[in-house]
């Protein structure tokens, strides 16, 4: 961990900055889990910035009502990361601390004791041909850009406070954890499924376009 000085809006921001240092958090419970997320959530919406759950915290809010057993932190995507940036101090100042920056990728931040951790991914578009027309970027790795098309804000229940997400959300489950997302998986069954996923998703991307191409000929 180490002191780092960047410039926003002209003026100095200094944080802690541990980006390629063991991870060492205090254990999160569910009421921590919470309250980072509520917090979050409502520091983002005074900034104007869009959000969204991901990944597990959307898969707990549309199967649990509230966070999956054995999650240990909090997953959000944004799409302005420009916002978000020039927002840094403003959620430092409440208490919503940054530790983490991979720009166009990711931010993470974390809370008074430490209590665990919120990821802030970045939704990007992605330039590279074939992929830009139907793809968006999370932390390089491919989706459907359908899926993101539409938020629908207070979309989703995490206990009894409701946060956004994108419209028809079991669709995007499905495609992210396969067909039997409803069923609760032991181990890291789950985890694997979205890893495979990720990373097949642009291979079949370029297959069914040159099978597109084919028929044309």
């Amino acid at each position: 961990m180490k002191s780092k000085t960047i410039e926003i809006g002209g003026k100095p921001f200094t944080y802690m900055d541990e980006v390629g240092d063991p991870y060492v958090f205090n254990p999160m419970g569910p009421k921590d889990m919470e309250e980072i997320l509520e917090t979050t959530a409502r520091l983002l919406d005074e900034c104007g910035i869009e959000y969204f759950l991901a990944f597990g915290t959307l898969l707990g809010a549309v199967r649990e009502k509230y966070f999956i057993k054995g999650d240990d932190d909090v997953d959000i995507i944004i799409s302005d990361e420009e916002k978000l940036y020039a927002c840094l101090p403003y959620l430092y100042e409440r208490g919503l601390f940054i530790n983490r920056i991979f720009k166009t990728e990711l931010y993470t931040f974390h809370m008074e004791e430490r209590r665990g951790h919120v990821d802030l991914y970045v939704l990007r578009p992605i330039d590279k041909w074939p992929y830009r027309n139907w793809c968006v970027s999370i932390r390089g790795h491919y989706a459907p850009k359908r899926f993101f098309l539409k938020i629908e804000k207070g979309g989703c229940h995490i206990g009894k406070k409701a946060y956004s997400c994108p419209e028809n959300p079991e669709n995007l489950l499905e495609w992210w954890y396969g067909k039997d997302w409803r069923i609760p998986k032991a181990g890291k069954a789950t985890e694997d499924v979205f890893l495979r996923r990720l990373t097949i998703f642009p291979h079949e991307c370029w297959r069914k376009l040159k099978n597109r191409i084919k028929r044309l000929f």
